[in-house]
């Protein structure tokens, strides 16, 4: 039996979905189908990495943007797909999401360690995961890139077993 994990790496996947597609509404997405769409089948596992939005009262953009997260949340829920988060950290007035690239990446090995998984989808074109890949392909296990037809990652592309590219039409097919 192959054993499939399909990570999303959520902001990651957001940025570049909404840049091909920013008509698309991406809280009441079907994951699952994208998912299913990219393996071939219904996968073992599907996982959405994200830096979780707190809700500070009196500041309605951070209310708005919670409340869409809680929805979103809902969703990938409602799917069947475990949610892993990270954590929003303020810097010179910028939030920058902290904590999802390790998950993903600890999540790789040890899923190939304890040999829960046979193939990762890895979507994401963050390259701080090349070390896991590294570590997951030395161990003969798949490391597949998903990756965006307009913003592919060299590095990724190199360093995986093969890859996966996602085209408009593919991310309009599962709204």
């Amino acid at each position: 039996m192959f054993r499939e994990l399909v990570q999303f790496d959520g902001s990651n996947f957001y940025n570049k979905a909404k840049n091909i597609c920013p008509e698309a509404h991406l809280s009441f997405y079907n994951y699952l189908k994208l998912a299913e769409f990219i393996v071939g089948k219904e996968p073992e596992k599907v996982i959405y990495y994200v830096g979780e939005i707190k809700k500070y009262p009196g500041n309605v953009k951070s209310e708005a943007l919670y409340s869409s997260q809680q929805s979103l949340f809902f969703n990938l829920r409602k799917q069947g797909i475990q949610i892993k988060l990270g954590y929003l950290l303020m810097s010179n007035g910028v939030y920058h999401e902290k904590g999802v690239d390790v998950q993903i990446a600890a999540d790789m090995i040890y899923g190939t360690l304890r040999s829960e998984y046979d193939a990762f989808y890895l979507i994401s074109s963050d390259t701080d995961l090349l070390p896991a890949v590294a570590i997951a392909k030395d161990e003969d296990k798949k490391v597949i890139y998903v990756g965006f037809e307009n913003n592919m990652s060299k590095a990724l592309l190199r360093n995986s077993s093969s890859n996966f590219i996602l085209r408009k039409g593919d991310i309009l097919r599962f709204i």
